[in-house]
């Protein structure tokens, strides 16, 4: 991080105070990678212009499941072909008890994936990991809205944008 580098923070009380902050900065110039948003609560309709969201979840569970689902099925088969018994003209390896337990693997492996996935993109666990200066206001149920600029003068430019009525 350069040590010119300054972060300019602000907290709301509200999702719609926290969107027009948005919306300035952004009629700003401000680039929305420079943008952070951070609350406690869900906020669906609160993000920088012209961005959304984005999650890895929706992609991580499709590959725990199918990384569960391999795994279940080799599984059976494995263990069916190394101590295989005889069944009267059956296959050694059984289709739809395997489907059975490939399904239960996939959905294991979604479950995990989804956890863990949804863990590691908050941060969680934060072991050693100091409270930061604005913790508190997150805790509060606020919003903190922080930018980041290397350039003074833009870092004054979203102090403004920042800045309510309220003083």
């Amino acid at each position: 991080m350069p040590a010119s580098e300054r972060w300019v923070h602000a907290a709301f009380a509200t999702p719609d105070e926290a969107g027009a902050a948005l919306d300035r900065l952004a009629h700003l110039g401000v680039s929305p990678s420079d943008i952070e948003v951070r609350s406690s609560i869900p906020l669906h309709d609160v993000s920088a212009p012209g961005t959304s969201p984005r999650s890895r979840v929706p992609l991580m569970a499709v590959v725990g499941g199918l990384l569960g689902g391999t795994a279940a099925f080799l599984l059976v088969s494995l263990s069916s072909q190394a101590y295989p018994l005889p069944t009267g003209g059956m296959p050694i390896v059984p289709l739809l008890p395997a489907g059975v337990i490939t399904f239960e693997g996939m959905a294991i492996g979604a479950i995990l994936c989804t956890v863990a996935t949804v863990l590691v993109e908050c941060g969680l666990p934060a072991l050693g990991k100091a409270p930061g200066p604005l913790d508190a206001h997150i805790a509060a149920g606020q919003i903190v809205v922080a930018v980041r600029s290397s350039d003074l003068a833009l870092a004054d430019w979203a102090l403004g944008a920042l800045a309510t009525s309220d003083g």
